[in-house]
């Protein structure tokens, strides 16, 4: 790309995009969108409304670095530093996973579940205000807050899936579980940024080690799922620069899962529920095996694959039939 002549929006895009597909890159006027978007401080219809405003040399001197490093297959969301997942803007590097959508399902699931539990707790043990002391403070209802939904994510990594239930869950209060150092500067950014210190506290622990002070209303996680052996086949922007922990267990994939089986049960409130993401149909049928003691539901994901494992306790589900 020469600096010589003018680049325009439009110029650079059409030529960027090119340039992308040539080296293999995958929706590549996508990516050049979304670079020029960060470079120029713009939403992708300015860029459009404005395709013949042209980039200053210093604006060409952000951009170009960026380009090379999506033309090396990096991902688009690590090069600018951050992603879009449920409607929220997250900080993320290469130490943590990229939010996936097909993780939006659990978080979609996981609030549909909350407002289950909230409208179960109200229906069971209605609260009353205290009796007014006037004819005036009778006219005007008592606020009685939702008591509070405990929720463990396991394996929080950016906190995309801590961040968005705590803003969509008015009366959550969550644990974000990390044992990856670098992680948990990437937590914290986002945590911070969504001002939610208060509501969503951070444990630096492996699961292993994790002993809960009390149980929970809601568990999720999305587990490194991926099998040891599979890990070679993977496309070379998610092999390379995604965090290997993050994607492997470095057995045949289920190995969290097993623990989950074994440690839910004291977890769990007898109410509760736990989400958990996995890899898609190849892996329901051992999931079923693994957590045969729990009632069981799958959420599809948005290409119609087994995505979400919904548990609860059979007792539990039992005592609602």
């Amino acid at each position: 790309m020469s600096t010589a002549v003018t680049w325009t929006v439009m110029s650079i895009l059409n030529w960027s995009a090119n340039y992308l597909k040539e080296k293999g890159v995958d929706d590549a006027r996508t990516v050049v969108e979304w670079l020029l978007c960060d470079t120029l401080s713009c939403s992708r219809m300015d860029l459009y409304l404005k395709f013949d405003r042209p980039l200053n040399d210093g604006e060409l001197s952000v951009f170009k670095p960026m380009l090379l490093k999506c033309a090396a297959k990096q991902p688009v969301q690590q090069v600018v530093g951050s992603c879009e997942f449920y409607g929220l803007k997250l900080a993320l590097d290469d130490t943590v996973l990229i939010p996936r959508p097909e993780t939006e399902r659990l978080v979609e699931e996981a609030i549909r579940l909350a407002g289950d539990m909230r409208k179960a707790r109200q229906t069971a043990a209605p609260q009353t205000a205290p009796a007014a002391e006037t004819d005036a403070e009778a006219e005007i209802p008592a606020f009685v807050p939702p008591a509070e939904i405990r929720i463990l994510d396991i394996g929080s990594g950016s906190g995309c899936i801590a961040v968005a239930l705590a803003m969509h869950i008015p009366e959550a209060r969550l644990i974000a579980l990390e044992r990856s150092e670098d992680a948990l500067k990437v937590l914290e950014r986002n945590i911070h940024f969504y001002n939610l210190e208060k509501r969503v506290a951070i444990e630096h622990r492996d699961i292993r080690e994790y002993r809960p002070a009390e149980p929970f209303d809601m568990i999720v996680s999305n587990p490194p799922y991926i099998a040891g052996r599979e890990m070679p086949s993977l496309e070379t922007n998610v092999s390379y620069y995604e965090p290997r922990m993050a994607l492997s267990d470095e057995g045949d994939g289920l190995s969290f899962y097993r623990l989950f089986a074994e440690k839910f049960p004291e977890w769990l409130k007898e109410d509760g529920s736990a989400l958990l993401e996995f890899g898609g149909a190849a892996q329901t049928s051992a999931l079923t095996e693994i957590f045969s003691a729990y009632e069981r539901r799958i959420v599809r994901d948005y290409q119609q694959d087994d995505r979400v494992l919904v548990l609860r306790k059979k007792q539990a589900a039992a005592k609602e039939t």
